[in-house]
């Protein structure tokens, strides 16, 4: 009886130290990887932040050289290029205070009646000129009969302005976007389809983390700090809503809001 005992109180042990040994190293593994996304984010923020300074840099110097007066169709094209690199940074910024302290601004959310159509409608046209420049193709298709949300206009347009930014960015081909709305029960359905570069299935899940980014190595082909998809799927949980991603690698992706209609 007592060997019995000893055995029982052996075996205990040992699956303590065991699970020990297995919740340390799960421990470890998960700080690598935050330490991975941490570098990522910060060397994605250097790079976005220290180009256009450094363009800005160099066309000021240039725009200081006396003898550009006598060449004004320079001096012109240094001031666009101080313009647009200005207009960058502004950007960059911007889409880091989207998503600062934004459990703040899910709670100060400015709530009124949307008619989603006319939304969608209203963003097609805004963003007619950026399809135009990459030769790509915005469709809408306005199945829904029911489209009345109860929403915060400017986030909830900013969600979908980032949906059709990222299919458009992660795209190797002229972009096709395809919008399509429809109801289900009590809710709209608003799907967001690409003809991007698909997302991997085991990055699916952390793509609506803070800071992820599907690893590329030290490329800066896509620019972005991995806040869009967080900042999206905050503000669709903050409007009481979900969000599905259907994705393959090179058939894109498809993103679906589901929203609660106004009852």
């Amino acid at each position: 009886m007592g060997d019995l005992n000893n055995w029982f109180v052996s075996s205990a042990i040992l699956l303590v130290v065991m699970a020990f040994f297995v919740y340390s190293l799960m421990l470890i593994f998960k700080q690598k990887r935050l330490s991975e996304i941490q570098n990522d984010f910060i060397n994605n923020m250097t790079h976005e932040f220290k180009t256009p300074i450094s363009t800005i840099s160099i066309s000021s110097e240039v725009l200081m050289k006396p003898e550009i007066i006598n060449t004004p169709e320079r001096l012109l094209s240094y001031a666009a290029i101080i313009r647009k690199e200005a207009a960058r940074l502004k950007k960059n910024v911007d889409t880091v205070l989207q998503t600062a302290n934004i459990a703040q601004k899910i709670d100060k959310l400015n709530f009124e009646e949307v008619e989603v159509h006319e939304l969608l409608e209203d963003l097609s046209i805004s963003c007619e000129p950026l399809f135009k420049e990459k030769n790509g193709e915005l469709i809408i298709n306005l199945n829904a009969k029911n489209t009345l949300i109860k929403a915060d206009r400017l986030h909830f347009t900013n969600v979908i302005h980032n949906l059709i930014d990222n299919g458009m960015k992660y795209c190797e081909r002229s972009p096709v976007i395809i919008i399509t709305t429809e109801n289900s029960g009590n809710d709209l359905i608003i799907s967001i389809k690409d003809n991007g570069i698909g997302i991997a299935d085991r990055d699916q899940k952390q793509v609506f983390n803070k800071f992820f980014r599907v690893h590329t190595g030290d490329i800066h082909d896509v620019k972005g700090f991995g806040l869009g998809l967080y900042y999206v799927k905050e503000m669709v949980e903050g409007h009481k809503g979900k969000i599905e991603l259907k994705s393959k690698i090179g058939e894109g992706s498809e993103f679906k809001l589901i929203v609660p209609l106004i009852a």
